[in-house]
């Protein structure tokens, strides 16, 4: 966006300094053009248009205009434009050389033409005529017009930028908010599961707690990044589902495949569990078969995650932020993947079905 917003202030710099090389009626006279006052007298009034813009752009719209102190900026403008329109009058005498306003003026000792009588009418004015166009020529040569252009324009650029740099840093608080709704629900649900290996007293409590640390250090270390490697993000959720198996029962049918090769990607860390998550939590019931299929397939482009489940607890039986985690997921998904992925929910004959797909190049 900054290269962008440089290019575009380039192009205006290069478009007003061109404009008394465009409208000088002795451009065709060569460098000799750089030596004749009127181009000067021009020239070094749209040099000045564009030290305003730049001026304007980088100093008086943030510190006054954006800060709301317009009385001051209004002040600050009406003194700019009287240095940008008195200033080439100071710095170039033209009453010694050929008038100015000569090209408007007719000739001296000019035959002049002969007019029919007075008439009441449109034919009657010739002079005023004259008198309109030295006025309007008047006009053009006092910069108001170009002041008040390159005013709004660097006025709206300006805006624009401070717009979107707004929306950004609406965009990182989001999102860290978002991220410290998101970890203490990983980290009780993994205690949870440890809590229940402690109580059948068994001899993978060792290994499930060095998962957990791995789990843990991964959220804590991790998570404050935009992106992560896509393979530190498999194993976090591989280390995941791992852990819960070790407190499965014997009615739980699951199965966890990842396919393909992450290599380079990056992907948003913790974006994928909360849909894995949501599997164990709805599709686990001790008093029913349960069925749990994951598969993660990794392609050059992108990511798909596909969880299927049965529904063997239904929402009605938990609590009434159950679904923060899937909302909070979905707000990142649209905050970091605009228009870059595919969101599949699916509920018939008793399954839950998950279809996720991201663009991660």
């Amino acid at each position: 966006m900054k290269f962008r917003t440089v290019f575009i202030q380039l192009i205006i710099g290069i478009l007003l300094l061109s404009i008394p090389f465009i409208t000088s009626p002795d451009l065709e006279s060569g460098l000799q053009l750089l030596k004749i006052k009127p181009f000067q007298y021009h020239f070094t009034g749209y040099f000045l248009l564009l030290v305003f813009f730049y001026s304007n752009y980088y100093i008086l719209i943030p510190r006054f205009y954006i800060s709301k102190k317009y009385g001051i900026y209004l002040v600050l403008l009406i003194g700019c434009y009287a240095v940008i329109s008195l200033l080439p009058n100071l710095l170039f005498d033209l009453s010694a050389g050929p008038d100015f306003n000569s090209a408007i003026k007719p000739p001296e000792n000019t035959p002049q033409p002969s007019f029919p009588p007075f008439q009441e009418g449109p034919q009657q004015r010739p002079a005023n005529a004259f008198i309109s166009q030295q006025a309007l020529f008047k006009f053009r040569e006092s910069y108001i017009l170009q002041f008040a252009l390159v005013t709004g324009l660097s006025l709206l650029m300006r805006l624009n930028t401070h717009l979107k740099q707004i929306q950004k840093e609406k965009l990182i608080a989001e999102v860290s908010y978002l991220k410290a709704q998101i970890n203490p629900h990983f980290l009780f649900n993994t205690l949870n599961s440890l809590y229940a290996l402690a109580l059948r007293k068994s001899d993978e409590a060792p290994e499930a707690i060095l998962k957990l640390s791995g789990m843990m250090r991964y959220v804590v270390t991790e998570s404050n990044h935009t992106r992560v490697a896509l393979k530190k993000e498999l194993d976090y959720l591989n280390d995941y589902v791992a852990l819960q198996k070790l407190r499965l029962a014997a009615n739980v049918k699951l199965s966890f495949k990842v396919k393909g090769e992450p290599k380079n990607l990056e992907i948003a860390p913790l974006i994928l569990i909360t849909y894995i998550e949501n599997a164990f939590k709805y599709g686990i019931n001790p008093d029913e078969n349960s069925e749990i299929n994951i598969t993660i397939d990794v392609s050059e482009k992108g990511v798909e995650l596909r969880v299927t489940n049965r529904i063997v607890i239904t929402k009605n039986t938990l609590s009434a932020d159950s679904g923060e985690g899937q909302r909070n997921t979905q707000k990142r998904l649209d905050h970091l993947y605009p228009s870059k992925y595919e969101l599949f929910l699916k509920e018939a004959d008793g399954f839950y079905e998950v279809k996720l797909y991201l663009e991660l190049v």
